[in-house]
């Protein structure tokens, strides 16, 4: 299946903003992660006249790959513990979105949920910002990265409650309208 100009432009600009976590892990990863959502703009303003983004969850799914393995690659760069919980992790997250589209279960997101990423950021945050004295305080970070990508994946993938509006009518109510 080929695809469509707008799906190939949210497609390039996701692998586009995905290199950088190479050179630059984190200042990569937090670009590569932003613009993950260009996809949801992409498929809201932009028409090239190609049919749009045909299915949005799977296109999401495979495209959020070129962030995920730049991550891996550059987790395989870690030594002992990190790189083997990255490396779980990793394999967690793929086995999750390959039940996610290969049985269309949804639950397979949350059974499996993208801990992998969060775990990437927290490595990388803790290595260049957090003092090795403060063990309470990294475990504290980590527990509360945790539970954020959990809610969101619960929001994402349980109550779904982005799949009942597009980027225009969240932005009108956010503005009010």
């Amino acid at each position: 299946m080929s695809l469509t100009s707008e799906e190939a432009l949210a497609a390039g600009l996701k692998l586009v903003f995905a290199l950088p976590v190479l050179r630059w892990p984190l200042a990569g990863a937090i670009i590569a992660i932003l613009a993950d959502g260009l996809d949801v703009v992409v498929m809201n303003y932009v028409d090239l006249g190609g049919g749009g983004i045909r299915d949005y969850h799977l296109f999401d799914k495979w495209t959020d790959l070129f962030a995920l393995v730049t991550f891996f690659a550059v987790s395989l760069r870690w030594q002992g513990r990190d790189r083997a919980i990255a490396v779980t992790l990793f394999a967690l997250r793929i086995t999750g979105i390959a039940l996610f589209e290969a049985l269309g279960w949804r639950n397979a997101l949350i059974f499996l949920p993208n801990l992998f990423e969060t775990w990437f950021l927290y490595v990388l945050i803790r290595d260049a910002w957090l003092p090795k004295d403060a063990p309470g305080f990294r475990t504290a970070l980590l527990a509360g990265m945790v539970a954020c990508k959990l809610a969101q994946e619960y929001v994402l993938h349980v109550a779904q409650i982005l799949d009942r509006y597009n980027l225009s009518e969240v932005l009108d109510r956010l503005r009010g309208r």
